[in-house]
C-alpha cells in the first residue's frame, strides 16, 4: 500500500520572473507606504541592493535596509530586524539574497504580526495570522525560500536548525530576475546549484511524492544538469542564471509539498555546530545518501540519471542507477566542491551527537529507506 493514497497541493505565491522584472517590485506593494528591505552585507558591497532600494524610491516607496544577518541566521538577528521594522515605521518587507535573508525577512514578519520572541514559533500551526506584506527577491540558486512555507532558525541549545512551518509565511511575491544574479562568485552558485538539486531529487524519491511534485522535481533536475556549469563559468551567462532560478523555484515548489529527505536531516546539524554553508554540506552528502537509498528506486534513480545526461542505454535498471551517483559526484568535482565533509572541519567526534540531532527532523521519516541512528552513523563516516 502506498505511504499516502490522498495529497492536496497549495501554493500561494505570485511569480514574476525573467530579466529585467525588478521593476515589477513596487507593484507588489499596492498599499504600503515604506519597505523593510532585508538583505545581507555582501549585496549591498555589490550594489545590488541599491538597485533594488533605487526601483522602490522611482515608485515613490521609502525604504529601511536591514543587513545585520549572517549565514545559518540565530535568533538576535530577528528581534533586531523586527525592533528596526518598528522604529521605522515599516508596513512591507523585501527580502534580497540568498536563504538568510530570505527566512530572516519571513520571521521578521512574524513578529510584526504575532509579537512575542521567535522561538515561540518553532515547529508547526503556531503561526495563524497573516504577515506583513512580503515579497522575495532570491540572488543565489538555493534554499527556494521565496516559494516555501518554511524558514530555518539556527538553535545554538540543540545544535541544529529548528523550523518555523506555515502557509502563512509564504512570501506574497517572488521576483526571479537573473540580472541579480548573473555575476554570483562560483564557489556560491555552484554549492546553491547544488542544494537547488539535492531540494528536487529528495523531493522526487521521497514517500510523499505525488504526480504534480515529480514533475516539478524532475524538470527541476534537468535545468540543474543542463545549466549549472553554464551559470558558474562567467558573469554573463543570462539564460543558464535564469534556468536556474527556475530550477530552484520549481524544487522549492515540490519539497513545499512533500519535505525532503537524509540529507537535510544530516546537513542541518552539519551547519549548526561547524558553520559549514548549507548548500556545501548538502552536495557533499548527496551521493553517500542516494547510494543508501538505490535500492528503493531504482528506476527513479535511473530517470535521474538520464536527466542528468548520463548515457543509460542497453544498461539494466541498477547499472542505470548508479550512473545517477556518478553523475552527481561529476557536477561536484566540476563545481569545486570537496568530496569530504572532515576537508571543512567537520569532526567524526561528532558524528553520534548530529546523527541523534538528525533523527529528530521530521525529513527522516519521509525518507524512501527507513532509517535507523546507526544509519545516519554509517553514512556520516563515509562523508567524513
Amino acid at each position: 500500500m502506498p505511504f499516502q493514497t490522498i495529497f492536496d497541493f497549495r501554493t500561494s505565491t505570485r511569480l514574476i520572473y525573467g530579466q529585467g522584472s525588478l521593476t515589477s517590485l513596487a507593484e507588489c506593494f499596492p498599499d504600503s507606504r515604506k519597505i523593510l528591505v532585508v538583505t545581507d552585507p555582501g549585496l549591498i558591497g555589490a550594489g545590488i541592493v541599491d538597485r533594488v532600494t533605487a526601483t522602490l524610491e522611482n515608485a515613490g516607496l521609502s525604504h529601511s535596509v536591514f543587513s545585520a544577518i549572517q549565514g545559518d541566521p540565530r535568533s538576535r538577528f530577528i528581534s533586531a530586524g523586527h525592533r528596526q521594522y518598528v522604529r521605522d515605521k515599516c508596513d512591507g518587507i523585501a527580502a534580497v539574497g540568498g536563504g538568510s535573508p530570505m527566512d530572516v525577512a519571513k520571521m521578521i514578519g512574524v513578529l510584526a504580526s504575532h509579537g512575542g520572541r521567535i522561538d515561540q514559533y518553532l515547529g508547526m500551526g503556531k503561526v495563524i495570522d497573516d504577515l506583513p506584506p512580503l515579497v522575495c527577491l532570491p540572488t543565489t540558486y538555493g534554499t527556494a525560500s521565496e516559494v516555501t512555507p518554511f524558514a530555518v532558525l539556527t538553535n545554538p541549545k540543540t545544535q541544529n536548525k529548528d523550523p518555523v512551518i506555515s502557509w502563512k509565511i509564504a512570501p506574497q511575491a517572488a521576483i526571479l530576475d537573473p540580472e541579480l544574479s548573473v555575476a554570483l562568485p562560483p564557489s556560491i552558485g555552484g554549492a546553491t546549484g547544488m542544494d537547488a538539486l539535492t531540494h528536487a531529487l529528495e523531493s522526487y524519491i521521497n514517500l510523499l511524492a505525488t504526480p504534480i511534485t515529480e514533475g516539478l522535481a524532475l524538470n527541476a533536475i534537468q535545468l540543474v544538469g543542463d545549466n549549472v556549469r553554464l551559470a558558474c563559468a562567467n558573469d554573463y551567462e543570462m539564460e543558464a542564471t535564469q534556468n536556474m532560478l527556475i530550477a530552484s523555484t520549481l524544487a522549492g515548489l515540490a519539497f513545499s509539498q512533500t519535505r525532503l529527505g537524509n540529507v537535510h536531516a544530516m546537513s542541518h546539524p552539519v551547519g549548526a555546530r561547524f558553520a559549514v554553508h548549507h548548500g556545501l554540506a548538502n552536495a557533499i552528502l548527496l551521493p553517500y545518501v542516494m547510494e543508501f537509498n538505490l535500492q528503493t528506486r531504482p528506476e527513479k534513480f535511473a530517470t535521474i540519471a538520464d536527466a542528468l545526461g548520463a548515457d543509460t542505454e542497453g544498461l539494466d535498471l541498477y547499472e542505470a542507477a548508479r550512473l545517477a551517483v556518478d553523475a552527481v559526484r561529476e557536477l561536484n568535482e566540476d563545481l569545486g566542491i570537496p568530496e569530504k565533509l572532515g576537508s571543512l572541519g567537520v569532526k567524526r567526534t561528532a558524528i553520534r551527537a548530529m546523527s541523534q540531532a538528525a533523527m529528530q527532523s521530521g525529513n527522516v521519516a519521509v525518507n524512501p529507506r527507513k532509517t535507523r541512528q546507526e544509519d545516519l552513523e554509517e553514512i556520516f563516516k563515509q562523508a567524513i
